[in-house]
C-alpha cells in the first residue's frame, strides 16, 4: 500500500546551502569520505558532494554548521501527542524514584491546579523502594479530594482519586475496578475517558504544539499518531491532523484504532487517517499484568492477563481494511496476544489470499513477545514491527520489571530487535509517548545496547529502523535518506565524537542545532548563523 509523498504547503521554497558538515548517506555513513555539503532547492534536495563554491552564487542562503552532523531526521512511529502534550506542561511521575516523592508531586500539582481536573502520568511502583502503586485515599489527600487520574507508565492502569470514580456510577460492576482505586481493564477505559473528557480544543491544541515543538527539537520530522475511540476522540485526531497542515513542524499522520465492525474504516476515512490500526488493543501491557500470556505472571500466579478481541475479530477487521485500502494493525504484547492475532492474519490472507495481506502494509504495535512462527509469518505477509526499543532500556536489565512479571526465561525473549530485522520484517522504532520519551537518540543507543546482546542492533540499523523505516512503515517510500531528489527532511546536530565509522552514544546523543522539513526550519537552537 505504497504513498506518495505529499509535500506540506508550508514547504520552503528557497536555496540552501549546508557546508562544513558531516553529511550522513547510504554509501557513506559515519565514515571520513562522508561528504561535507548539501543543497535544499525548494523542499527537496538537489545536490550532495564536497565542492560548495561552484553553488555558492546560486543559493539564496548558505549556512557553515562548523563539522556538525548531518542526518535524516526521526520518525516517531507510535505516539499520542495530546497524552504527551499535557504532560510536558503538567504532572510527569516518570522520574520519580519512590512512592513518597510520587506524592510530593502530586500534591504540588494539586495546589497548581487549584481545584480542576489533576491528569498525571508516569509513576513505575517496580521502580520503587515500596514496590506499590498510590492508594486512592493517599491521592485523595494528596489532592485535597479533587478528581485525579494518574496513569501507570505503560497507560493500561491508572490509580483514580474518590472524585473521579463518583462521578462514573456503577464503576464497582466493571471489571478491573479496585475499592483502593488501582483501575485497569474495563474500569480502568471507563476512568481515562471521563479524565480526557475534561480536556477542551483549547489545551488540546496547547498539547499539539508543544508535542510537535518538543518533538522539533530532538530532530523528529514525522509523527504517526495512535489515536482511537478510548484513548483519545475523533476531534482530537481531526485537530491534530489539521494543525500539521497549516503549521510547520513534524508532519504527522494518523491512525485510527477502531474495530471495521464497530464503523472504525468510516470514521478512519471521515477524518483523514490512512489505517484503522494502532492502539487497537488485543491485551493491554504486562506492568498493569493485562498482556495475554500462555501461561501464568510469575508474580501474580491467579491471573494470564487479559484478552479484549478474538480471532475472528482480527481475521474480520484485517479482511475489511484491506478491501477498503486502509492498513489494519493491532496493539499486541503478550505471547497469546500475539498468536490471537496472526491466527487471524493468517485465517484473513486464506480468504483474500496472502499476496492481498501483503500489499496492505498491515503493521503491530509494540509486538514485545514474538516467537520464531510469529516473526516468519510476519515476513510472510509483509506485517511491520512497530516497536520502542526503550522498553528494554526500561524494563529489561536483571531484576526488571520483564523478569518481575515473566520471569528470568521469558524476560530473555523480550524485543527481539535483531531476529526481527535479520529475518527481513520491517522495524520501526517510536517511543509510545508519554510511555518513553521523545528522544531518538536514546532509542538508538536502546536498540545498540540491548541487554540480550544477540538482540542488538548496528547503529546504521538502529539510524535506519528510526528514520527510512518509519516512512515505509506508513506505506511512504523514497522518504527518509539524504540522497539527490528525496525530500529535504533532515536534522543537524552538534560535531561530536567519532569513533572510527560509528557515533559513541555511551553517554547520549548529540544535541539537535536545527531541524528542517521539507526544506523549511521547524526547529533552531540560535547557533548556526546563515549568510
Amino acid at each position: 500500500m505504497n504513498r506518495e509523498f505529499q509535500p506540506p504547503n508550508w514547504q520552503a521554497n528557497r536555496r540552501l546551502l549546508i557546508t562544513g558538515a558531516v553529511i550522513y548517506t547510504p554509501q557513506y555513513l559515519f565514515t571520513a569520505a562522508a561528504p561535507t555539503a548539501l543543497l535544499i532547492t525548494d523542499g527537496i534536495i538537489t545536490w550532495i558532494g564536497n565542492d560548495a563554491t561552484t553553488h555558492h552564487d546560486y543559493a539564496d542562503a548558505i549556512v557553515d554548521v562548523r563539522g556538525a552532523l548531518v542526518l535524516p531526521g526521526f520518525v516517531d512511529a507510535h505516539v499520542h501527542t495530546t497524552n504527551t502534550g499535557i504532560i510536558l506542561m503538567g504532572l510527569d511521575l516518570s522520574a520519580t524514584t519512590s512512592l513518597a516523592e510520587a506524592l510530593t508531586l502530586i500534591s504540588a500539582a494539586a495546589k497548581t491546579a487549584r481545584g480542576g481536573v489533576l491528569i498525571g502520568h508516569g509513576w513505575d511502583e517496580t521502580r520503587w523502594p515500596e514496590s506499590r502503586a498510590p492508594t486512592r485515599t493517599e491521592v485523595d489527600r494528596a489532592t485535597w479530594g479533587s478528581v485525579a487520574y494518574l496513569s501507570r507508565i505503560d497507560v493500561h492502569s491508572a490509580v483514580a482519586s474518590s472524585a473521579l470514580l463518583a462521578a462514573l456510577p456503577g464503576i464497582e460492576q466493571v471489571a478491573g475496578y479496585r475499592a483502593d482505586g488501582l483501575l485497569s481493564r474495563g474500569a480502568h477505559h471507563l476512568a481515562r475517558e471521563k479524565a480526557l473528557d475534561s480536556i477542551g480544543s483549547g489545551q488540546r491544541a496547547s498539547a499539539h504544539r508543544i508535542t510537535r515543538s518538543h518533538a522539533s527539537a530532538h530532530g523528529i520530522v514525522s509523527m504517526h499518531e495512535m489515536a482511537g475511540p478510548t484513548i483519545s476522540s475523533t476531534d482530537d485526531l481531526r485537530e491534530l491532523l489539521e494543525l500539521a497542515v497549516h503549521e510547520p513542524g513534524p508532519m504527522v499522520t494518523g491512525y485510527w484504532g477502531e474495530l471495521a465492525s464497530h464503523g472504525g474504516i468510516e470514521r478512519a476515512k471521515e477524518i483523514g487517517a490512512i489505517g484503522v490500526a494502532g492502539d487497537l488493543f488485543i491485551d493491554g501491557a504486562l506492568g498493569s499484568r493485562t498482556a495475554c500470556l500462555r501461561s501464568h505472571y510469575e508474580d501474580e500466579p491467579t491471573t494470564h492477563g487479559a484478552q479484549y478481541l478474538m480471532v475472528e475479530d482480527v481475521e474480520d477487521h484485517v479482511l475489511k481494511a484491506t478491501e477498503a485500502g486502509l492498513q489494519a494493525g493491532f496493539h499486541v504484547i503478550g505471547d497469546k496476544a500475539t498468536d490471537i492475532v496472526m491466527n487471524g492474519f493468517r485465517a484473513a490472507a486464506s480468504r483474500c489470499g496472502a499476496e492481498a495481506i501483503r500489499m496492505g502494509a498491515h503493521r503491530l504495535e509494540h509486538a514485545e513477545m514474538l516467537d520464531d512462527d510469529h516473526i516468519a509469518a510476519m515476513n510472510e505477509l509483509c506485517i511491520t514491527a512497530s516497536m520502542q526499543s526503550m522498553f528494554d532500556s526500561l524494563w529489561g536489565a536483571p531484576g526488571g520489571m520483564y523478569q518481575q512479571r515473566l520471569g528470568s526465561f521469558r524476560a530473555a525473549k523480550m524485543n527481539r530487535l535483531a531476529d526481527i530485522s535479520s529475518a527481513g520484517v520491517l522495524l520501526a522504532l517510536g517511543s509510545d509517548s508519554p510511555v518513553t520519551v521523545m528522544d531518538p537518540w536514546l532509542a538508538v543507543r536502546a536498540a545498540t545496547q540491548h541487554h540480550q546482546p544477540q538482540q542488538r542492533l548496528t547503529i546504521d540499523k538502529a539510524i535506519n529502523a528510526h528514520t527510512l523505516s518509519g516512512w515505509a512503515a506508513a506505506g511512504t517510500l523514497g522518504v527518509g535518506q539524504l540522497v539527490v531528489g528525496a525530500p529535504a527532511h533532515l536534522a543537524i546536530w552538534e560535531p561530536y565524537e567519532l569513533a572510527g565509522p560509528i557515533l559513541d552514544l555511551s553517554s547520549g546523543g548529540p544535541k539537535c542545532l536545527r531541524t528542517i522539513v521539507s526544506g523549511a526550519t521547524v526547529f533552531d537552537n540560535g547557533t548556526l548563523a546563515e549568510q
